[in-house]
């Protein structure tokens, strides 16, 4: 029974939680395109070629150090009046086949979440164009206010409950029976002492008046 109850009353607590008091989460997505100042040349033909792909991964590893940057961080901060971006999580990420890298910001307030998205982008912008071998850095979609949240992942969050709640009651089961050193049966006396049991004595139940 432990095996059925636990793991269930485990998923429904944990969906409890992830529905009703767990807030949702959104998230707002930039996606930018870093031209360097060596591919003018590539520009003019339109073809994109492997360093033009590495640089774009080597671009997305500054922008994201870049973006946890104190300064950018305050300066973006600071123009949309907030006192930090604590309550912001922020991924930089970019793919292997296309040069387009995407700022994604995540919070539980739709609004501010693209709005950071815009600035942060803004801000890691001008300073890769001032500081490192960026000629230019053109947004192609403008972070939009999401309508649909992107979490957290409850139904992952339950899926995920019911194998953990099932092995830790499989742990308890097998330390508590290998710490148990009663004798509950007669074969447990066989097993003890190498002897056949030939007979039991029941146990008196109540008193005699």
């Amino acid at each position: 029974m432990l095996l059925v109850v636990v793991p269930l009353v485990v998923a429904i607590a944990t969906g409890a939680v992830s529905w009703f008091f767990l807030p949702n989460e959104y998230t707002a997505e930039v996606s930018i395109y870093a031209m360097a100042k060596s591919e003018t040349a590539n520009d003019a033909t339109g073809d994109v070629i492997y360093s033009d792909l590495n640089a774009s991964q080597l671009l997305a590893n500054d922008f994201a150090e870049l973006a946890k940057n104190d300064q950018i961080r305050a300066a973006t901060a600071e123009r949309l009046g907030l006192e930090d971006l604590t309550a912001f999580d922020i991924d930089i990420k970019s793919s292997s086949t296309t040069r387009i890298i995407k700022v994604d910001v995540t919070a539980q307030d739709p609004k501010a979440a693209a709005a950071v998205a815009n600035e942060l982008t803004n801000q890691i912008g001008q300073t890769a164009t001032r500081v490192m071998d960026v000629e230019a850095v053109n947004v192609i979609n403008a972070a939009q206010v999401p309508d649909q949240p992107s979490g957290p992942p409850r139904v992952r969050f339950v899926v995920l409950s019911l194998p953990v709640a099932l092995l830790a009651v499989i742990l308890v089961l097998v330390v508590r029976a290998k710490v148990d050193t009663r004798v509950h049966s007669g074969s447990d006396v066989e097993d003890l002492l190498s002897v056949s049991v030939i007979g039991h004595v029941p146990t008196a139940s109540g008193k005699r008046g």
